[in-house]
């Protein structure tokens, strides 16, 4: 049997052909890359695949059984949710994570009651999926009932999935019955205990049976016989089959640093450093985040709004560099294969990773600010404490490539937010590259090799 795995990404389709044997141990043994072609994403798939196989057309050998193929994708934006939740740091976060677990980037969000504004801008800009949550079960039943008439009257046509408060579920199904609705366990039933895979499955469930054929995945579906996952979805269960697998990695992170998205994973068992209150919710051991705005290619020009403080700082009084350096973002966001040709080319792909890579980091790792109570002062935490975390693994076309990357200036760039919140980042870490970018084509092989594609993945990377 041939062991073949492809991953469609927003810039680059990845495919590599791998030989899985004794003791754990899988061997690459041919890997390609072509262009993705988003007005056809099948071009470039099999474009990828008959490279990897040496075939002229790879169809005949997928129909005659001898191949096993996993593909993931991640192109045409990725899985885009809506989400709606109560409060902020509570139900609307337990949404977030949930979407982020199930390799979806999460395109809006909405707080407490829908207003009209709101729902304006659900229908103007749709999502793939909604997901509505809010309330713990037993809990408030105002507001999510408030929000389901409101979208009971709206032309939104998306896949909604309510997963919020038990107690209301059948007055959801009444209300939004003829829209297309799933119901699922509520995502956050008790503040102490976050519940997603209820909403984690359905997500994947609808990308599979719903989205694919909008992501023009469909034609690859009917010519392989098999269907695609969300590829940070894949790259989400790697890290935790890494944690589980693979000894001294219980604790470490992973960057993923497309065209379009800047993805972080980190696994780490939460702990409160002494006089130190955790305010929020319970934190994941596996966690992933991506930001939209943050990307090497497709989102280059949103990166640098986002990163312009630091990139007046690194460019201080040089306005010429300033503005040579934003007319190189449009470049490359109007040639995303575009790859830098001078030193100064070079020195504004540097920044701009440095961007992706400060800002992403930043917003995954959780705060900590010192308030003055009664008993004291003490230490607030919201989110988690990346301090202990010694190893970190950079992937993605551009990091893998990047051996002259000092991403030790740029993970923890600096101590304090722009509220003065100490940042929870580690200073001091091993880095490790993916310096082939098999980790995502690992992961789509981890569905079905669990422990060999943990060690695998460890194997092949380079300090």
């Amino acid at each position: 049997m041939i062991n073949v795995s492809i991953d469609i990404g927003s810039t680059w389709t990845k495919g590599a052909v791998f030989e899985v044997g004794d003791n754990d141990h899988i061997e690459v043994k041919n890997c390609a890359l072509s262009p993705t072609t988003p007005h056809h994403l099948a071009e470039g798939f099999f474009t990828v695949l008959n490279k990897i196989l040496n075939v002229d057309d790879a169809r005949p050998l997928l129909a005659s059984g001898k191949i096993k193929l996993d593909y993931s994708s991640s192109a045409k934006g990725g899985l885009a949710v809506a989400a709606i939740g109560l409060v902020p740091s509570i139900t609307l976060e337990s949404a977030k994570v949930t979407a982020h677990s199930a390799g979806a980037k999460v395109s809006q969000h909405f707080a407490y009651n829908l207003n009209k504004a709101d729902l304006r801008a659900l229908e103007t800009t749709p999502p793939d999926i909604l997901l509505f949550t809010g309330g713990t079960d037993g809990g408030d039943c105002v507001h999510g009932l408030a929000n389901a008439k409101l979208l009971a009257k709206s032309n939104l046509e998306c896949a909604i999935i309510y997963a919020g408060n038990r107690d209301l579920q059948d007055e959801i199904q009444d209300l939004l019955g003829d829209k297309d609705l799933t119901i699922v366990d509520n995502v956050l039933p008790s503040l102490d205990n976050p519940s997603p895979l209820g909403a984690r499955s359905a997500i994947c469930d609808i990308f599979l049976h719903k989205i694919v054929k909008g992501k023009g995945l469909d034609v690859i579906v009917e010519q392989t016989g098999e269907e695609p996952l969300p590829t940070p979805y894949s790259v989400f269960e790697l890290v935790e089959q890494i944690r589980r697998h693979v000894v001294g990695w219980e604790t470490f992170m992973l960057l993923d640093m497309g065209g379009a998205t800047t993805d972080i994973y980190s696994a780490n068992q939460n702990s409160l450093a002494p006089d130190t209150v955790m305010h929020g919710l319970p934190e994941p051991i596996v966690k992933r985040t991506v930001e939209g705005d943050l990307g090497m290619r497709v989102s280059a020009i949103t990166a640098g709004e986002t990163g312009a403080p630091l990139i007046a700082h690194y460019f201080s009084h040089q306005e010429s560099k300033i503005a040579a350096f934003h007319h190189y973002l449009k470049h490359l966001v109007a040639h995303p294969g575009y790859l830098p040709r001078t030193d100064e080319e070079r020195v504004f792909d540097q920044l701009l990773a440095g961007i992706c890579v400060g800002y992403a980091a930043e917003r995954h790792a959780g705060k900590k600010v010192q308030v003055c109570t009664c008993a004291g002062n003490v230490d607030l935490q919201v989110g988690r404490d990346l301090n202990p975390i010694r190893k970190v693994i950079g992937t993605g076309g551009w990091l893998s490539r990047a051996n002259d990357f000092d991403i030790h200036h740029w993970l923890k760039y600096r101590d304090l937010d722009d509220n003065g919140k100490q940042v929870l980042l580690p200073s001091q870490f091993e880095y490790y590259r993916d310096t082939q970018g098999l980790l995502p084509l690992l992961a789509n092989v981890a569905r079905r090799f669990p422990k060999a594609a943990a060690q695998t993945s460890v194997r092949i990377l380079n300090k």
